[in-house]
């Protein structure tokens, strides 16, 4: 599908350059008729208004039929109908001005309809700029699309230009109007629309929620139980020694332990994995990883009774949206941790939409809340679980109709997709597994037809460490990670002139707190983000990076609380 999108991208691309070597080739043999000139700016400034009508007719086209895919060519054609209007004036600046500045700015000053066309053309201009990936990280996705509904105001004067230039036979210029006419009028409509859908949304959300607080906390938790759901995966039950816990999270978060293992503290985050509808405790569901530091200490060590320090809550993976019609979980091994939370949060509630919930395991043996969703299944008819065992058959038939419970040998993939989920593009997903998984999914998913932002993914894999000088930026949540190394690192603070030398157990912010060098911070667990830097020089690793955009990521910014050196010197813009 992807490559079928590069195609047809190409080839809007090839087709938009026609007209301009069509024209090129009639001006070039003497064929643009007796006035060449005005004939060449007619063409140009035709050209440019219909392929900016083309490109303003995506959104609407996209939202009645749903093919999703048609907004990778929008960009190219706005950007054609800006170069076609470019063309336009510089013809006329060199053809029928013959190149005097002057004489053009004192025509454009005296002559109405030439002001609006320029005005038209002026503010294409930083659309055009703007036109790029980079840009609209740049600018934020909100800012950038807030400027570009400059194109309607650009298509409008458009239009006007034509009309007050051809005096009499307004003809062409009053059938431009009448197909802009109604584009304007989806587009307020529409917007119209999502600002009702958006309110009742927030209403909604404020009404369901406890009245708790749901900002960040920070105590201690006891472990009340500890039970084992496969031969390498237990949950873990806390509760808070007065009563309820102290925090709302949203069903997907995730929070932060704090533990001391062998004399050294440690942070980990996992996912919680029970319904925040459930006030008396909160569950964590871990795997034990014979390498890891943290699930080790968990299966090995942890006993009903003890005492935990956690920071919570924290994570952008949730779903509580109310007004959705349905939603599709995919889960892979013990990535099923938030998508549980969520399907029991809405079970819970009695939600009224459909959830598909995929779940992709190894074996029988590795099902992890089997009972409990086989329980569920039968209880809520809303509920469709579709279950992948790729290394072994599928078990017998379980007494639950076959459109709510299927099981197939096999992984994931588009066909059977497409027929367990009815209008999977209009429906919002979550994936969370391992990473290899993870990819050969979401392509599944794209080959579909489901646009990118309708995909959020959390990705249960160890974090590595981050380059900050060339880094890819990724959503990879804290999890697992190896112990630290016997490092000794000289961490520089460049606006501070301090330098401390530090091994690898150290964070940057307990760096800081021994050079004297003040940092914001708050949790010191990566959820409220107060303690964001610039590392401009070495390498960090971070257990944590939820608090981080991609944008900061990209441009070295860190997590103080969260990041460890893995390079002899690192320097730190504080």
């Amino acid at each position: 599908m992807m490559n079928n999108i590069a195609y047809y991208r190409n080839l809007v691309i090839l087709a938009g350059i026609g007209p301009l070597l069509m024209l090129g080739w009639d001006a070039w043999h003497d064929q643009l008729g007796a006035n060449g000139v005005n004939n060449a700016l007619h063409i140009t400034g035709i050209l440019s208004l219909v392929f900016l009508f083309i490109s303003l007719l995506i959104t609407p086209v996209r939202a009645i039929t749903g093919w999703n895919t048609i907004i990778a060519y929008r960009r190219a054609l706005g950007l054609y109908g800006f170069a076609y209007a470019a063309i336009h004036f510089v013809i006329y600046v060199a053809l029928d001005r013959m190149g005097s500045v002057s004489s053009t700015i004192e025509e454009i000053v005296s002559r109405r309809f030439l002001l609006v066309g320029f005005i038209a053309l002026a503010l294409m201009l930083p659309l055009a700029v703007t036109s790029t990936n980079a840009m609209i990280r740049k600018l934020g996705p909100f800012r950038w699309k807030l400027l570009h509904r400059l194109a309607y105001v650009a298509a409008i004067l458009g239009v006007v230009h034509y009309y007050m230039l051809v005096k009499s036979d307004v003809r062409q210029p009053l059938a431009f109007a009448a197909v802009l006419t109604p584009i304007l009028g989806f587009r307020s409509v529409k917007h119209y629309w999502d600002l009702r859908r958006e309110a009742s949304k927030s209403k909604s959300r404020e009404s369901a929620k406890p009245q708790m607080n749901r900002k960040f906390w920070n105590g201690e938790l006891i472990v009340e139980n500890i039970h084992r759901e496969t031969h390498d995966v237990k949950t873990f039950r806390f509760v808070h020694p007065e009563g309820d816990v102290p925090f709302v999270h949203r069903p997907g978060q995730y929070m932060t332990l704090m533990l001391n293992i062998n004399g050294m503290t440690v942070k980990r985050s996992y996912t919680i994995a029970s319904s925040p509808s459930q006030r008396g405790h909160v569950e964590l569901t871990i795997k034990r990883n014979p390498e890891g530091l943290v699930s080790r200490y968990m299966h090995d060590e942890l006993k009903v009774g003890d005492k935990i320090r956690i920071g919570a809550p924290g994570g952008k993976f949730f779903f509580d949206d109310h007004q959705s019609k349905a939603v599709v979980l995919i889960a892979g091994g013990v990535g099923i941790t938030p998508l549980m939370s969520i399907t029991r949060y809405l079970t819970d509630r009695s939600w009224h939409g459909t959830i598909y919930f995929i779940n992709a395991v190894r074996s029988q043996d590795d099902k992890i809340y089997e009972a409990e969703l086989s329980n569920l299944a039968h209880r809520f008819e809303n509920l469709r679980v579709l279950t992948y065992y790729s290394q072994s058959k599928p078990p017998a038939g379980i007494a639950i109709p076959s459109e709510r419970w299927q099981d197939k040998s096999g992984y994931i993939n588009a066909d059977d997709l497409s027929a367990f989920v009815p209008n999977l593009n209009e429906l919002p997903i979550f994936l969370c597994g391992p990473d290899p998984m993870m990819q050969a999914v979401r392509k599944a998913i794209v080959s579909l037809g489901v646009a990118d932002e309708k995909i959020s993914t959390e990705e249960f894999v160890s974090p590595k460490a981050t380059n900050i000088s060339n880094q890819t930026p990724t959503s990879v949540p804290p999890v697992e990670t190896e112990p630290p190394n016997s490092l000794t690192s000289t961490i520089t603070f460049a606006t501070s002139n301090q330098m401390v030398d530090v091994d690898a157990s150290t964070t940057i912010l307990e760096a800081a707190e021994q050079a004297g060098v003040t940092l914001p911070w708050e949790c010191r667990s990566g959820i409220c983000g107060q303690c964001k830097v610039r590392c401009t020089t070495g390498r960090v690793r971070m257990d944590s990076r939820d608090a981080l955009s991609r944008g900061e990521e990209a441009n070295g910014y860190i997590l103080a609380c969260q990041s460890h050196p893995t390079a002899e010197a690192v320097t730190i813009e504080a």
